[in-house]
């Protein structure tokens, strides 16, 4: 357990000894994130946390750790994400381009270093899926960055989950990589839990969604597939909901049409900005969130040591919040309209 505590210690220490000099970079070459129509800060921050997290990420993988193949595959990938992130930063990359190279990332981790998904019979069909999940969650960690902390946070409470599975089943290359992630962010959000202090920007976000999808496919879960099915989808659990939560909500209210469209759309429209306008405030929002989070990779957890059945109540589970969630902000006014009236109408009563 030591060795891991090691890897924990360097990768945080090295993020919070670097953040402090790239924000000061940042602000002398202007890398900063300006006001935006669809952001909730109201000045310039510095956005270079995200190569803090990477490299104190890098630092804590080779830490007493051989470079395996998969090892390899993960840190070329990564590599690749993070330089994409970096570059549309400083310069802006159109959303078609990223994507693109999000997919040769995703192409080389899987056909020269032998990451994928083993999941299905036809190797096709686990590239397929590899891809898309991989670069699903990279872009949902990604749109969660709206809020001090809170993808930060997210990742680092999935990336101890993981280390716990990984530790447990004695996967201990995953639990290396796992912890060096969670030092990672720990010492990001030291600073960043500090309001508009310093952002990660998209060479963070979309590094930290891409590492944490590609833990998820290296892992060894269960020999159910029902299990091997739930419990990573619920340590993952909230930026996928979210995902899903736009994705319906934004079709249904006719905001996007086309695959371009939805890749195009910013807004405030996201989990955390509806939980935000609930009355949570920003803070607020950022705890509801962690808390879910720690919740689905608390079931999650519970889920991997059992059978078939509980893969399959926890997919239910998974399933029945998202729609729940769905339902509830689809009927939103509704529903408070319905209780004002219930409460007016107790209150004529009563007088």
């Amino acid at each position: 357990m030591w060795k891991f505590r090691e890897v924990f210690y360097l990768a945080s220490l090295a993020a919070l000894v670097l953040i402090p000099p790239l924000r000061w970079v940042a602000f002398q070459l202007g890398i900063l994130d300006h006001p935006k129509e669809y952001g909730i800060h109201n000045r310039s921050v510095p956005r270079l946390g995200g190569m803090a997290i990477y490299i104190a990420f890098v630092l804590g993988s080779l830490y007493r750790m051989d470079l395996s193949e998969p090892l390899k595959g993960v840190l070329v990938g990564s590599t690749l994400i993070f330089v994409t992130g970096l570059l549309d930063d400083l310069i802006y990359l159109r959303a078609g381009l990223k994507l693109v190279l999000q997919i040769v990332a995703c192409g080389i981790m899987m056909f020269k270093y032998g990451v994928m998904l083993h999941v299905f019979p036809h190797a096709a069909i686990n590239a397929f899926f590899t891809a898309l999940g991989i670069i699903g969650l990279t872009n949902a960690v990604n749109f969660l960055d709206n809020m001090d902390g809170l993808a930060a946070g997210l990742v680092m409470i999935s990336s101890l989950a993981i280390f716990f599975v990984a530790y447990t089943t004695r996967q201990f290359w995953l639990g290396y990589l796992s912890m060096a992630l969670v030092g990672a962010t720990a010492g990001f959000l030291v600073y960043n839990l500090r309001k508009a202090y310093v952002f990660m920007g998209d060479s963070g976000s979309t590094f930290l969604g891409f590492t944490l999808a590609s833990f998820t496919v290296m892992c060894e879960w269960s020999y159910f597939l029902p299990v091997t099915l739930a419990v990573p989808l619920l340590i993952l659990g909230v930026p996928i909901l979210d995902m899903i939560l736009i994705t319906v909500l934004r079709v249904k209210e006719d905001k996007v049409s086309t695959l371009k469209e939805w890749i195009d759309y910013t807004g405030k429209d996201h989990l955390s900005h509806r939980l935000m306008r609930l009355g949570l405030g920003e803070r607020g929002a950022v705890f509801v969130l962690w808390g879910v989070q720690v919740l689905f990779s608390s079931v999650a957890i519970t889920l991997l040591p059992q059978g078939v059945g509980s893969g399959y109540l926890g997919l239910l589970f998974f399933l029945t919040t998202t729609a729940g969630v769905i339902l509830f902000f689809r009927k939103r006014r509704q529903i408070f309209v319905q209780v004002n009236s219930r409460a007016r109408r107790s209150a004529k009563v009563t007088y």
